[in-house]
């Protein structure tokens, strides 16, 4: 099936996810929409992010996509149920929280683990529910200003080193099995997040994660592109240099990035 897989974030964090669907599903299209004038996601309330997350689900079920992949932390923790009302039942809706619990259920069974995240994540609990649920401990360490300091500087590589070490300067984390790194943003900062962890220890692969899971879930459903051409469109609620620039250099190319509107009072983007 050709139609395109919709993928969206509050801003830039979600190509980490995208750039991996690109990677293990080359024949795959993508719409992604990142709402960068909302963006901080991670501060927000959750019934402003059942609002954002229904609106842009509305926008990319209405143009066709197969399925959405909500790759977002906030969003997937607080308004995923919204997003799947939104999408109906014949899309199907990928979170990123799902597939990392099984993953470490599978790898790191009665473990420690611990995680950063934004504070509407940490504060949702959805997280440590589901992982001691499946007989995992779980740190938690809300990381609020991590997301837009890696929004804003990751373009030019001038994320600021003081604000990741601040948030780890007690060692809380390094007696622990693992870094679950419960923001899509954080990936583009795992060099600088590394650096302050055990150097054996490990960081788990999000982005790879949930593009595997998708990668499942179109192959079970029957969805996979028959394909051999892709076209992807990039759309954003604010245009910024930052965002174009940090945009092109995640996805190896240039990208056509194109402005919508958000439309408060219809709860849907506009072009």
């Amino acid at each position: 099936m050709d139609a395109p897989i919709g993928i969206f974030d509050s801003g830039i964090g979600g190509l980490t996810i995208a750039k991996a669907l690109v990677e293990r599903l080359p024949r795959e299209s993508l719409y992604y929409v990142g709402d960068t004038a909302h963006m901080p996601y991670g501060d927000k309330s959750p019934e402003r992010l059942n609002a954002y997350a229904s609106g842009i689900a509305q926008r990319l079920t209405q143009a066709g996509c197969k399925a959405l992949v909500v790759a977002c932390n906030s969003a997937s923790s607080n308004a995923l149920d919204a997003v799947r009302k939104v999408a109906g039942p014949k899309v199907p809706v990928i979170d990123v929280v799902e597939p990392v619990v099984r993953w470490a259920q599978s790898h790191h069974p009665q473990g420690t683990l611990s995680l950063i995240g934004t504070r509407a994540t940490v504060q949702s609990g959805v997280y440590q529910t589901r992982m001691e649920a499946h007989g995992i401990a779980l740190r938690t360490r809300a990381t609020p200003l991590l997301a837009s300091a890696i929004e804003e500087g990751f373009h030019n590589g001038t994320i600021p080193e003081a604000v990741v070490k601040a948030y780890f300067a007690d060692g809380w984390a390094e007696d622990t099995g693992g870094l679950v790194l419960a923001c899509t943003h954080y990936p583009l900062a795992m060099s600088l997040i590394q650096a302050q962890l055990p150097p054996a220890m490990q960081i788990l692969d999000a982005p790879s994660i949930v593009a595997e899971e998708v990668a499942r879930v179109l192959s079970v459903q029957r969805l996979l592109s028959n394909g051999e051409a892709t076209s992807h469109r990039f759309e954003v609620t604010d245009w910024t240099r930052s965002f174009a620039d940090g945009a092109s250099h995640i996805m190896g190319s240039s990208i056509d990035l194109v402005q919508v509107e958000w439309s408060e009072s219809y709860g849907s983007l506009g072009d």
